[in-house]
């Protein structure tokens, strides 16, 4: 399996799975998440990665969320450079559709490119099930190594906020399960802060003209609100994300985009101090030799909301 990056990798093939309401195309190419539409009516659900805003749509992380510092760690006292994101937005995956063509397992294995960044024995499985409305991501990390494996993971989906018919970011609110009273860590260049701010006093809604939300990503730690929407303001959400086995989530919704991101993570960006050898890092997990983590989230479609 070639490790490649540019223009050229990212024109490699997709594949769709469909069930009778929902269809949803993911590329080959880091195994990415490219549209969810609602069959009959055509309605698209995803954020279309218009480069004017954001050219992507749901990047895949592994082995790292967001980033480490300075894009580098430390194994065994030798320093490795890994990209942000990961590796996985920037390979290969080689898919296997199920025979009811309702579900795809993306596979990646590390060839000498990817051990040149990351120097572990593993299997990154990426799986898309559809069930009924609902999408199930599902995220399987294999330690076939003698040693022990060190990882993050997690998804980015991006959904739409169209600015139509005269429609603004005042038009549509990010909603939470429970009501909700938290802080929220500053995130700097990528970076999780020490220095924490008010973020919702006993709120189970935020406007996406909310004056709060920064240009950085809003992080929770252990969130405590499991499903997290996405509507028109004051009505029926026309998507969620049900946090499944992540205990964190970062939103992401700067400032003039038509988009959120709900962003739901095993482990989390790298700390502003965090130590640079991957071991010392206390938020990544650890997989020991023959074992495998299973983490999955589901995003619900709502055909009843208005997109």
């Amino acid at each position: 399996m070639a490790f490649q990056t540019g223009c050229a990798s990212k024109m490699k093939k997709e594949v769709t799975i469909e069930n009778d309401v929902l269809s949803a195309t993911i590329r080959t190419f880091g195994a990415e998440l490219y549209n969810i539409r609602h069959k009959a009516s055509g309605t698209e659900y995803m954020w279309q990665g218009d480069p004017e805003y954001w050219e992507n749509r749901s990047p895949v992380m592994f082995p790292v969320n967001v980033r480490f510092k300075d894009n580098k760690y430390l194994y065994k006292g030798v320093e490795y450079e890994i990209p942000k994101m990961g590796l996985a937005v920037i390979s290969q995956f080689e898919p296997e559709v199920s025979d009811d063509g309702e579900s795809v397992a993306f596979t990646l294995r590390p060839n000498e490119e990817i051990r040149s960044r990351y120097p572990f024995d593993f299997v990154f499985k990426m799986i898309y099930r559809l069930e009924g409305m609902n999408l199930v991501n599902e995220f399987v990390v294999e330690n076939e190594g003698d040693e022990a494996l060190y990882f993050a993971t997690g998804g980015h989906p991006g959904f739409a906020c169209p600015f139509i018919d005269g429609r603004d970011r005042s038009d549509y609110q990010i909603s939470f399960s429970e009501t909700l009273n938290v802080q929220r860590n500053e995130i700097s260049d990528s970076l999780i802060q020490t220095t924490r701010v008010p973020f919702l006093t006993n709120e189970n809604a935020f406007s996406l003209d909310d004056p709060r939300i920064p240009n950085g990503g809003m992080f929770q730690k252990n969130m405590k609100a499991r499903v997290i929407s996405v509507g028109r303001t004051g009505m029926e959400p026309y998507i969620s994300v049900d946090l499944g086995d992540f205990p964190n989530v970062n939103l992401w919704s700067p400032p003039g985009m038509p988009f959120v991101c709900i962003e739901p993570m095993v482990g989390h960006h790298d700390n502003q101090e965090s130590p640079m050898a991957i071991e010392e890092k206390p938020f990544l997990i650890r997989a020991d030799p023959g074992e495998s983590n299973r983490y999955a989230f589901t995003i619900r479609v709502n055909h009843n909301g208005t997109l």
